[in-house]
């Protein structure tokens, strides 16, 4: 029997450092870092009282933390690795880091990211928090499916939104499945739609979302990595012409 585990979902603060995987391996430094990296501290504090206060687990997970970047085994590994483990996970806590209510939450910048399409996808539980780590609904779960009938109102309010911000119709995020099988030309428009910091990982990302797998090579190129991916999925899709009928941008 596996723990439950709470996993994070977020922006990387902009122009600010986060708390990182060598940071936990020095407890020395933990004073000075609730001090000179505020921001950073309280989105880590806020994400494991969350965990532990509202949904009860004992383990939490955050990227930023829990990989050693230094390590390139480690990182491939966690990048191949890393929609199981949303997928996995008892829940995925969402923090909007640019968002105060519902009425702004489609602006976040959240959704522009190219990581956080497979964290939006992956969880069979998804709760949502906004800047000040106020629930965005009374929902507990805001991916449930299907519905409850005395919140409903609630859960399509916020389905609405997510539509709006990312293009995913309420019924395919409910009832995704990872791979090709319900078509390749959707999923790129949502990717499609997004951006990374570093030009590789717009195709590293959605390794998951595509069940494909293969090798990571920071350094080789936003149109590399890229080719790789559509060679990825060619090789295990029947409907090759598929892939063509989606409007992207270019990936240089």
């Amino acid at each position: 029997m596996h723990a439950r585990y709470a996993i994070l979902s977020h922006t990387w603060l902009q122009k600010k450092p986060e708390v990182v995987y060598e940071d936990a391996k020095n407890p020395q430094k933990w004073h000075s870092i609730q001090s000179g990296r505020r921001s950073a501290y309280r989105k880590l504090e806020g994400f494991c009282k969350i965990a532990r206060d509202k949904h009860g687990v004992s383990f939490a997970w955050m990227d930023t933390i829990c990989i050693n970047k230094d390590s390139t085994s480690e990182l491939e590994e966690s990048i191949r690795s890393m929609y199981r483990w949303y997928k996995n996970s008892y829940v995925c806590i969402v923090y909007l880091s640019h968002t105060t209510s519902l009425a702004d939450m489609h602006l976040d910048r959240w959704f522009t990211r190219g990581w956080t399409l497979q964290e939006l996808l992956a969880p069979s539980k998804l709760k949502f928090y906004n800047k000040t780590w106020k629930d965005l609904t009374a929902l507990l779960n805001e991916k449930a499916s299907p519905p409850s009938p005395n919140i409903k109102s609630d859960q399509m309010d916020i389905l609405q939104i997510i539509h709006k911000a990312t293009g995913i119709e309420p019924k395919q995020l409910l009832s995704f499945e990872p791979g090709v099988d319900q078509g390749i030309a959707s999923r790129m428009i949502w990717a499609a739609k997004r951006s990374t910091t570093r030009g590789e990982d717009r195709a590293y990302s959605l390794m998951g979302v595509f069940n494909v797998s293969f090798s990571i090579a920071y350094g080789e190129g936003t149109d590399r990595a890229f080719f790789r991916l559509l060679e990825a999925i060619l090789s295990s899709f029947n409907n090759p012409l598929d892939i063509l009928n989606w409007a992207g941008t270019p990936c240089s």
